[in-house]
């Protein structure tokens, strides 16, 4: 498993789902009331937050989906909250992009070999860290 995300695009599809990421996030913050309570309204300012910053998105946007499918169950008959719905689903789908925060956590890493593999093997340094005796 790769993390969170098979791959982190970047460059204009990474652009697009940082405005995808900061789209859901204003419709979270624009379909709150005042009167919420103060959980509730806590936990749609930590959503907002981890999908502005693109950490954890795939958690963020499961829980924005289901916020999202709550308010649709109760709201009036409006094209509002199921679009809201359909745009966090496709933000799950697509995953964070190369321009959030889960690109460096959980993102591809680069792995530097040394020069000469023959030369590491007989390094005393090197068995230590393999945990082989002397």
């Amino acid at each position: 498993m790769h993390g969170f995300s098979s791959s982190f695009p970047h460059g204009g599809p990474g652009a697009g789902l940082v405005l995808l990421r900061l789209t859901v996030a204003w419709q979270l913050l624009s379909g709150a009331s005042t009167f919420l309570p103060w959980w509730q309204l806590s936990l749609l300012c930590v959503m907002t937050l981890l999908l502005v910053l693109g950490m954890l998105t795939p958690l963020a946007g499961a829980l924005s989906i289901l916020y999202q499918l709550a308010g649709l169950m109760h709201a009036e008959l409006s094209a509002a909250p199921a679009i809201a719905t359909l745009t966090a689903t496709a933000l799950v789908l697509l995953g964070p992009g190369a321009y959030a925060a889960d690109a460096r956590l959980f993102g591809r890493r680069r792995l530097l070999l040394p020069p000469d593999p023959a030369e590491a093997v007989s390094n005393k340094d090197y068995s230590i860290h393999l945990g082989e005796k002397k």
